[in-house]
């Protein structure tokens, strides 16, 4: 190959690049347990759940499905196990330009917006009352918390302006009514009215009259691996201010930590070092029912400002189909 037809090359290969375009990224964005999936089957596109791939309705491009509740689901790792192993997975499927929907809270907006750069991008938010995010969250495969559920939703929903300004005609509002909740959501409207304490007690009544459905499935009962080092446990912790009307919850914690310092160190960390870490524990849970608190108050707050109620106001459906096909063909 000469000069000039070295020239010739790069310049039409680099012309194809740009007709071709940037790789594409669609945001599936919501809380816990409000239909994303429904949304990605019944209103945008076809998911094949074998393969992971996910077509635009009218459209031949292929998109690769991302969410790392499907590590926790197909290979049974723990949540901060698969979160680790997801951002290798996201960041080599931008590496290679692959075009992604991503399935994800987006609570956090710098973090969110922050992703796949170099796309061109598309949000869709998907909303649903909160005692449906609640309960459809309890019928999933993986349940999370009530606590993250309510965090989640709080999260996202503070976010929907910013969201509209970021990504403009690349933004869509999608509410996913779920019928056969009527009654339940008479009855959390009705605590919600009674402020921050009225909805919180509504909700541990709730989870205490339904202590099975609202089990998370990430929770998993926790055994030591060595019967060495469950007997200096037993022995270190009643010399702790361990208080099990106050602390059962924490127990699993400091066991695990217990556990993971005494395979450290091949020694027994002693009642001393378990002290230091159920008052670490402690406090994780003191700032954890204060952020719970805060988000009870952001619903309460939320639910019944009139702001709120016009800002999820849903896209018409038609202008969804248009902007989505504009993205999609663009």
């Amino acid at each position: 190959m000469d000069n000039f037809d070295l020239v010739k090359y790069m310049v039409e290969g680099r012309l194809l690049k740009e007709v071709e375009g940037k790789p594409k990224g669609i945001i599936l964005a919501g809380g816990a347990g409000v239909g994303k999936s429904y949304v990605i089957k019944n209103l945008l596109g076809d998911l094949d759940d074998k393969t992971g791939i996910f077509t635009p309705k009218g459209s031949d491009l292929k998109f690769k499905y991302m969410n790392p509740d499907d590590l926790v689901e197909k290979k049974g790792l723990s949540l901060g196990a698969a979160m680790g192993e997801f951002r290798g997975i996201f960041q080599d499927a931008q590496n290679k330009s692959e075009n992604i929907i991503w399935d994800t809270t987006a609570a956090n907006v710098k973090n969110t917006s922050s992703q796949m750069p170099g796309y061109d991008k598309f949000m869709a938010m998907v909303y649903t009352h909160p005692i449906i995010s609640i309960l459809q969250n309890t019928k999933r495969e993986r349940t999370l918390p009530l606590n993250a559920v309510i965090k989640t939703w709080e999260g996202v929903y503070s976010n929907i302006e910013d969201y509209r300004k970021i990504f403009g005609e690349n933004f869509v509002f999608i509410k996913n009514t779920i019928p056969g909740y009527d009654k339940q959501i008479q009855e959390f409207d009705k605590a919600v009215a009674g402020g921050k304490e009225s909805l919180k007690q509504y909700l541990e009544k709730l989870s205490s009259d339904n202590v099975d459905q609202f089990k998370s499935s990430f929770s998993k009962d926790f055994t030591f691996k060595d019967e060495e080092i469950e007997i200096a446990f037993n022995e270190a912790l009643p010399q702790t201010s361990f208080d099990e009307k106050k602390d059962m919850d924490l127990l699993k914690t400091i066991q695990k930590s217990f556990e993971k310092e005494y395979e450290k160190s091949s020694s027994n960390p002693g009642y001393e070092r378990l002290e230091k870490n159920l008052k670490s524990a402690q406090n994780t849970q003191l700032r954890n029912d204060v952020g719970y608190n805060e988000d009870l108050e952001g619903i309460v707050d939320k639910l019944t400002s009139s702001k709120f109620k016009e800002i999820t106001e849903p896209t018409p459906e038609s202008d969804i189909k248009l902007k989505f096909n504009s993205f999609i063909n663009g």
